[in-house]
């Protein structure tokens, strides 16, 4: 009985210690709220209201970027902040309302309810979770910087586009890039010269201001305090001061800009998110509004994930992101965001860079940021009225010109015009035809090359000579690993080389083959017994031991593998023939391609040996292998 006592309360225990591992590897806030001191509270706190700051005029910004009322950018912005702080593991990373999901998030739900906003926000955030509960994260690598360039510097254009109308203050229906120009050309006789010198100021005024704090570096530690002060409020400081001009004239009895209109005042009610509509006297149902919502579901829960998994390394120099357990927390952030009515959320970069600089220490500055937010939700939502969209159209444009990756273009010139192509290629179909185009035809794209590299890999090939009998033979060497796709290239190019250099022996150095597939194998195994065939010496150089055991698990395949793994130190012998092992080789500590040749020279006698003896000694009758290992490195030789 005590024993099974004992048995019982081993397995509690190590069922105990196993979900305290998970929480705390799910439960982020375990990992660091330990090791909290009061300096990281001041840290956080002052990242935090800068934080904040910076997120109040983007986030009314981004949701009219979207097309929705200023509050639901709020709303996004104080629970992404809060829900991060639990579940994230980057310090830098702000949680809320972008140009990115906002643009995407009109893509998908213009000329709708915002119940089609909201039920967006609850869908992409499910399909983020799974994909962190299944450890998608890699999926994330297969997209090259090269595409993100183009998509991110894409989306930018649109934006600047999409802003012309609040910028000159004319009103433009159409959302397609060109559609937009047309039609700001057919109305550009109705532009308001009050927004657009609002907006254009507004410009200019934030432009300067990045310079002279970006610029100007001053000794003095107080002033260099000061100026980063005022470049982190940038923002801030030019939508208060644009509010303050609008509300002048409005009491003055002008009306010169197009405002923001009415922001409800406090939180909203916490419900969920509604899965039936009312409109046009009709009910629009569940499944209708899937339909409507379409690829939407899929596209904008990638996007959101390549985006904050793109800041999360930015900001991880010295550390391995966690990408899973980002994917969940981003998850959480809008499953929760949805039942107060958010919209689609990820990481900015701007607000992460903000917080960044202010030497933030953990993500508990987003307890602060969201405070911010509720306070303004709550106490100056009022006076969000009188902001003038022409000032929002300045914030954005300002915000996403330096996402526009120009410069990269030239660099892949030089370097990969593959690579080129993509970029631009990418670029132009989001531009003109939609960003959902540009991901899906830019993914595929991107995995076309790859595998194009895998099922065509440069095989670097060459003819060497030992020096000392002018013996040559013909070497062949896989950039890349060897899988199937690329396996029977691989054949073809030896068959190739072969018939170019008829007598010459040939060696294929395996280093780069980490792993091998049955197909792979198959064809190696065909190599060799049609080598074998020939009576041509085939050497497999640098062969691990995994590569061999896949290879031998191909039928009929001992007879060419058969090898003999001697015990003896080196030098080792290299055995021939079973029947001839009276001519051996013997090798130095230092073996390595030198052996090889030395090898080959006895390989060439014992051919040129067996021919006048027309003998059934041939490579397929007993064919060996040694293992030989020479400083600690180790190779193959088949013959």
């Amino acid at each position: 009985m005590a024993e099974m006592e004992n048995k019982e309360n081993s397995k509690l225990r190590t069922i105990i210690s196993k979900s305290k591992a998970q929480l705390f590897k799910s439960v982020a806030i375990f990992r660091w709220l330990p090791t909290y001191t009061k300096n990281d509270i001041l840290a956080d706190l002052i990242a935090g209201l800068t934080v904040g700051l910076t997120m109040i005029p983007q986030s009314i910004a981004y949701a009219g970027l979207a097309e929705q009322p200023a509050e639901y950018g709020l709303y996004t912005a104080f629970v992404g902040s809060y829900v991060y702080i639990i579940f994230g593991t980057i310090k830098e990373v702000s949680i809320g309302p972008t140009s990115l999901m906002s643009l995407l998030t009109v893509s998908y739900t213009i000329g709708k309810p915002v119940e089609y906003v909201v039920l967006l926000t609850f869908l992409a955030g499910c399909v983020e979770l799974l994909m962190g509960l299944l450890n998608l994260g890699f999926i994330v690598d297969f997209i090259s910087p090269c595409l993100t360039s183009g998509f991110t510097s894409a989306t930018t254009i649109i934006i600047i586009i999409a802003q012309l109308k609040n910028l000159f203050g004319i009103s433009i229906q159409s959302h397609n890039v060109l559609q937009i120009l047309r039609e700001f050309v057919q109305k550009i006789d109705q532009i308001k010269v009050s927004d657009t010198l609002m907006g254009f100021g507004c410009i200019g005024f934030l432009v300067v201001f990045k310079y002279i704090t970006t610029v100007i570096q001053p000794k003095n530690p107080s002033l260099k305090k000061f100026l980063w002060l005022l470049y982190i409020s940038k923002n801030a400081i030019t939508v208060t001061l644009a509010t303050i001009v609008s509300v002048y004239c409005n009491q003055s009895g002008v009306s010169p800009f197009k405002i923001t209109g009415t922001v409800p005042k406090g939180i909203p009610e916490v419900r969920f998110p509604s899965l039936t509509i009312q409109r046009d006297n009709q009910t629009i149902e569940y499944t209708d509004m899937l339909a409507d919502l379409g690829g939407g579901i899929a596209v904008v829960p990638f996007v959101a994930v390549l985006a904050n998994i793109a800041i999360a390394k930015a900001y991880s120099i010295n550390t391995v992101v966690d990408a899973s357990q980002e994917m969940m927390a981003l998850g959480l952030c809008n499953i929760l965001g949805s039942f107060v009515r958010a919209m689609p959320s990820t990481g900015a970069f701007t607000r992460s860079a903000v917080a960044s600089s202010s030497d933030v220490r953990t993500p508990l500055q987003g307890l602060y940021s969201g405070t911010v937010i509720v306070f303004a939700l709550s106490f100056l939502a009022p006076y969000f009225y009188y902001i003038p969209k022409a000032v929002l159209a300045a914030v954005l444009i300002t915000a996403v010109s330096s996402l526009l990756d120009y410069k990269i273009l030239p660099v892949l010139w030089k370097c990969n015009k593959v690579d080129f192509f993509l970029t631009l290629g990418t670029f132009v179909i989001g531009t003109f035809f939609g960003v959902e185009a540009a991901l899906v035809l830019g993914s595929i794209l991107n995995l076309l090359i790859l595998v194009k590299l895998w099922s065509r890999p440069k095989i670097n090939t060459d003819i060497k000579e030992i020096m000392e009998t002018q013996v040559k033979y013909l070497y062949l060497k896989p950039e890349l690993g060897l899988y199937y796709p690329g396996a029977d290239y691989l054949a073809e190019c030896i068959k190739k080389k072969r018939s170019d250099y008829p007598t010459l022996p040939i060696v294929l150095d395996c280093s780069n083959f980490l792993r091998l597939d049955y197909s792979a194998a198959k064809t190696l195994i065909n190599i060799l017994q049609t080598f074998n065939y020939n009576k041509t010496i085939f050497v497999m150089i640098n062969v691990e031991e995994n590569i061999l055991n896949i290879m031998k698990t191909i039928p009929n395949s001992k007879s060419l593998l058969r090898f003999c793994n001697k015990t003896i130190s080196i030098p080792e012998i290299l055995v021939i023939n079973e029947d001839e092992e009276d001519l051996l080789l013997k090798l130095n500590d230092d073996s390595d391609i030198k052996s090889i040749e030395r090898s080959l020279e006895v390989f060439q006698m014992l051919q040129n040996e067996n021919s006048r003896r027309s003998s059934k000694c041939s490579l397929g009758t007993t064919s060996t292998r040694s293992s030989i290992s020479g400083n600690s490195r180790k190779f193959s030789v088949y013959s």
